[in-house]
């Protein structure tokens, strides 16, 4: 099933696998991570190239 999500960072709206997103909410808490919210790839690859 998919739902629409929205990037926080530049509001640029996605269609993703509902399964998918509960699995990285999953993820966070095996990992004892905090699940800040969706980012869309440009905003995540933008991120990543600034370290």
């Amino acid at each position: 099933m998919d739902i629409k999500i929205e990037c926080k960072n530049c509001d640029h709206v996605a269609t993703v696998d509902v399964n998918g997103l509960i699995k990285s909410m999953h993820d966070s808490i095996d990992n004892d991570s905090i699940y800040a919210g969706f980012l869309c790839k440009t905003c995540a690859d933008e991120l990543f190239d600034e370290d």
